[in-house]
C-alpha cells in the first residue's frame, strides 16, 4: 500500500511536472471556500461560537481552526462535518489538470487506476489474502447475481473483536480510499453529459475499490458493513452494462446514491474503531432505518 499522494504519484511517473502541480494546488485552494463560510453557511458550529471564535482570532492572532480548538468548539463531529463539505465543493486535483490542458481526461483515468492497483496492493507482512477484482469485458453481457442479505437483528450482531481486526480494518479502509472513490464520483458528474465511457470506467475504479474493501472486511467479520459494501456492488454490477444508454440525469442519482453508501460505510467504519463493535452504531433508531431504506434501495 502506497502513502503516496495522487499528485505526487503523477508528478514521479513524469505525466506532469513539479510546477503544474504546485499551480492545480494554488487554484483548488483559491477556489475552497474558507473554512469559517463553510461552517456558518453549514450550521456546523452556532453563530454565537462562531462569533466567539473571530474574537478569539483576533485577540490571539491565530487561524480560524485554532480559535474553535481554542474555545472548546472544534469536536470530532464538527472536524468529520468541515470535511465532508470541504469534499463536495474541493475542485478535485484531475479536474483542474484536466481544464488547464496540463492532461488528457483518458490518461488521468488511466494513472487514476494504476494508483489504485498499488492502493490494493497487499500490506506488507500480512497474511490476509486480498481477492482480485474482476470487472471484465463480460461483465457487460451478463449481470453477476449477489444474493441478498437480510437485514439481522441488532442483538445478534458481535459485540467486540480482537484488536489486531480492529488495526487491520483501519488500514484496509482509510482516508486515501474513501477520498479516491468521492473524486471519481465528482469526476463523473463532471462527464455524465459528455462522455459515458470515462465515466463508465471510473464506475469500474469505484467498483474495484468497493469489492476488494468488502472481500477484506468479510474476512474480518464486520457483516453489516459488508452488507453496505455488497449492496454497493450490486448496484455498479447492475448500472455498469446500461451506462452509455443512461442519461446524464441518472447518472447523477447513481453518484448521489454511491455517495451516501461509501459515507455511511465510513461512518461506520468510524464508529466501530471507536466502539470496537456494529452494534453502535445502530444504537439510533434514524441509523437503522437509514442503513435499511439504503441497502433496498442499493439492492434494487
Amino acid at each position: 500500500m502506497t502513502s503516496k499522494y495522487f499528485g505526487k504519484f503523477l508528478v514521479e511517473k513524469g505525466v506532469i511536472s513539479q510546477d503544474s502541480l504546485v499551480d492545480a494546488l494554488i487554484e483548488q485552494i483559491a477556489n475552497t471556500p474558507p473554512l469559517c463560510q463553510v461552517i456558518y453557511k453549514n450550521k456546523i458550529i452556532a453563530t454565537p461560537k462562531i462569533f466567539e471564535a473571530f474574537r478569539f482570532q483576533q485577540d490571539h492572532q491565530v487561524e480560524f481552526m485554532q480559535a474553535c480548538i481554542s474555545i472548546g468548539a472544534w469536536t470530532k463531529e464538527v472536524q468529520e462535518k468541515v470535511y465532508s463539505v470541504l469534499d463536495e465543493v474541493r475542485k478535485p486535483l484531475g479536474h483542474i489538470l484536466v481544464s488547464k490542458g496540463l492532461i488528457d481526461l483518458k490518461k488521468l483515468t488511466m494513472m487514476l487506476d494504476e494508483f489504485l492497483s498499488q492502493l490494493s496492493a497487499p500490506l506488507e507482512g500480512t497474511a490476509v489474502p486480498i481477492p482480485e477484482p474482476v470487472v471484465p469485458e463480460p461483465l457487460l453481457q451478463e449481470v453477476v447475481e449477489i444474493e441478498e442479505i437480510p437485514l439481522a437483528d441488532t442483538s445478534e450482531m458481535v459485540e467486540a473483536y480482537q484488536p489486531g481486526i480492529l488495526m487491520e480494518l483501519e488500514e484496509t479502509f482509510e482516508e486515501k480510499k474513501r477520498k479516491i472513490v468521492k473524486v471519481a464520483l465528482m469526476l463523473i458528474k463532471d462527464n455524465a453529459a459528455v462522455d459515458p465511457e470515462i465515466c463508465k470506467k471510473l464506475f469500474q475504479d469505484i467498483f474495484k475499490i468497493v469489492h476488494t474493501l468488502n472481500g477484506l472486511l468479510g474476512l474480518l467479520a464486520l457483516d453489516k458493513l459488508s452488507e453496505l459494501l455488497t449492496s454497493m456492488e450490486t448496484y455498479l454490477l447492475a448500472i455498469l452494462p446500461e451506462i452509455p444508454q443512461r442519461s446524464a440525469e441518472q447518472l447523477l442519482t447513481d453518484t448521489q446514491l454511491l455517495s451516501k453508501g461509501i459515507e455511511m460505510a465510513w461512518s461506520m467504519r468510524t464508529s466501530i474503531l471507536e466502539h470496537a463493535n456494529e452494534k453502535t452504531f445502530f444504537n439510533e433508531l434514524s441509523s437503522q432505518n437509514d442503513f435499511f431504506n439504503l441497502t433496498k434501495t442499493l439492492k434494487g
